[in-house]
């Protein structure tokens, strides 16, 4: 075939192609961006024990199943059926935003040295770590969906890595009215309560933990 000729065809199509590439550019651009959500740190009771027994701790990110390591919202819709809400997300990966409001949360008690992240590079006493093991609506009722979370906490003794305790914290909310903004609610109210339980047994049993120490 002529070289010219050639030339031409292809420009040809290049020409057809390019309605259809800035049409599909333009309706990607035109959708609506999800909603974000953010929730609440917890503001525990703060301890009366002797202020020179707080410990410093490091809070890693739980671990998560793959369907929860996600912005997504999710939803349990059936006993062995899991969806994501269309267009909403949290403002950052559920283990994040967990682990960032496990340290404010810790902060807010007043009951601890230091707190921090792995990434802050803190040299604590204690780690704490654990399993994100519910963390999604459930819907399997649809007359009464409730939000359920639990969060299995292990505290870590740094320089030896044994574990010194280990508990299991969860929260059901029922949520009350429709739409997103209901389910953000119940989720806050039991993200809250959960972190504030952890809070306060992480100092108890890391007292506990050093008072044994000291009386080896």
């Amino acid at each position: 075939m002529n070289p010219l000729l050639r030339f031409a065809r292809r420009s040809a199509a290049l020409v057809l192609l390019l309605p259809l590439c800035a049409c599909a550019l333009a309706n990607i651009a035109s959708e609506p961006a999800p909603q974000l959500f953010t929730l609440s740190a917890g503001h525990p009771a703060p301890s009366t024990a002797n202020a020179a027994g707080r410990a410093r701790v490091v809070v890693d990110e739980f671990a998560a199943p793959a369907v929860v390591d996600s912005a997504r919202i999710v939803q349990r819709s059936g006993a062995n059926e899991l969806k994501y809400y269309a267009d909403a997300r949290w403002a950052d990966r559920a283990p994040r935003l967990i682990q960032n409001l496990m340290v404010e949360t810790m902060e807010n008690s007043g009951r601890f040295a230091a707190v921090a992240t792995r990434s802050a590079d803190l040299r604590g006493d204690y780690e704490l770590a654990g399993d994100i093991r519910q963390f999604a609506v459930d819907a399997t009722d649809a007359s009464s969906p409730a939000v359920r979370i639990e969060l299995y906490a292990r505290l870590v003794l740094e320089n030896e890595r044994s574990i010194v305790a280990a508990k299991s914290f969860s929260a059901s909310v029922p949520v009350k009215g429709g739409g997103i903004s209901a389910i953000v609610a119940a989720y806050d109210a039991g993200l809250r309560q959960v972190l504030e339980g952890i809070a306060i047994w992480a100092d108890e049993s890391a007292r506990t933990a050093a008072a044994k120490t000291a009386q080896r």
